[in-house]
């Protein structure tokens, strides 16, 4: 009777079968669970994020009234002044139209950038600065362009060509349009064999031998100080510039190159000031052996009966003016005039061998 009592005792409950569907059930039991835990989770998340959201807003909004209400829209922010200070000839209301400021327009409410912008925007304009003075002022510091040569046609000199018809230049090759006739305007260099169809006010010239010849006009008195002053520069010859000085010299340039150029011409002004000449033309596209003519004294060349006649006492001498000759300053017939038949050979030399010297430089 024990032993089957036992083997009753130790026998299974349920089958394989039903031990599976169980397990299958617990599974989806616990899944739901974790399924339900992760959604509350998220749920605790987003309204976390959603009540800090909220209070970032309220606080930006808050911010933002404190702001508007201690600066952006403070009466004593206003603009009540602006001071313009321009060093050249730009008037005021010309000023305050480009800048687009309105009187009682809010002070931190100004975009200094955008202001400087529209300035610079101006033909005359260079430079300029804007700055804020607190409660109820602006103040704009504009330096303007300043010219420092003019530009006209290839058939322009600069004795006798219309100011009117011409344009001025400033140092970055910016075209200005002249406003009346400035005196200090009239004595600066001028750039002949431009060609005007192409240029536009406000804009830079977009020619080569221009940019070379202004870049010559800003080195010359650097290097040369007053030594050798530009009275034009003839840029119709791409390859060349052919400058005229204040005394009648006459330079030929390279447009490459221009700062061993003007060395060799300081050289060649030393050599002249040693040696009591004048230059009368050179040109310095030649690296070495520069072809140099120098001018002759007036009484080298002068015949005995071209001679004036004296002047009275007490009446002013005429200044006597220098002889430029562009070939050949002295010429055989005018050598047989000034000299008597029995003149020497060492003369008639002497007298030929000023006509054209190389220069080494």
């Amino acid at each position: 009777m024990s032993k089957k009592r036992s083997i009753k005792q130790n026998r299974r409950l349920s089958t394989t079968r039903q031990r599976r569907q169980q397990h299958l059930l617990d599974v989806k039991v616990r899944a739901r669970r974790a399924s339900a835990r992760r959604l509350q989770k998220g749920f605790f998340v987003l309204s976390l994020l959603l009540i800090l959201l909220s209070l970032l807003g309220a606080g930006l909004f808050g911010a933002q009234r404190l702001l508007n209400s201690l600066f952006f829209t403070n009466p004593d922010y206003a603009i009540h002044s602006v001071e313009v200070t321009s060093d050249g000839d730009l008037g005021r209301d010309v000023v305050l139209r480009a800048a687009q400021i309105e009187d009682g327009s809010n002070i931190f409410s100004i975009n200094l950038s955008a202001v400087e912008d529209r300035l610079r925007a101006l033909p005359q304009v260079e430079e300029v600065d804007v700055q804020r003075l607190l409660p109820d002022k602006l103040v704009i510091v504009i330096q303007e362009r300043r010219p420092i040569a003019w530009i006209a046609s290839a058939d322009a000199n600069k004795t006798g060509f219309n100011y009117d018809g011409a344009f001025l230049v400033d140092r970055r090759g910016i075209v200005l349009q002249p406003k009346g006739s400035a005196p200090e305007y009239m004595t600066l260099p001028v750039i002949i064999g431009v060609d005007l169809k192409k240029v536009t006010v406000g804009q830079p010239v977009d020619s080569d031998p221009v940019k070379a010849a202004l870049e010559l006009i800003r080195e010359c008195p650097e290097m040369l100080q007053s030594r050798f002053q530009i009275a034009t520069i003839d840029v119709s010859k791409e390859y060349s510039l052919v400058v005229t000085d204040k005394q009648r010299s006459l330079v030929t340039f390279s447009p490459d190159d221009l700062t061993d150029q003007l060395r060799r011409l300081a050289m060649l002004l030393s050599y002249c000031d040693k040696n009591s000449k004048e230059l009368q033309s050179a040109n310095l596209m030649a690296e070495r052996n520069i072809p140099v003519v120098f001018n002759e004294p007036a009484v080298a060349v002068a015949s005995p009966s071209s001679q004036p006649a004296a002047q009275p006492t007490g009446s002013p001498e005429p200044e006597a003016q220098p002889i430029v000759r562009r070939a050949l300053p002295v010429t055989r017939s005018a050598h047989k005039a000034d000299k008597s038949s029995g003149s020497n050979k060492n003369t008639h030399k002497k007298t030929k061998s000023s006509e054209l010297k190389p220069f080494n430089g």
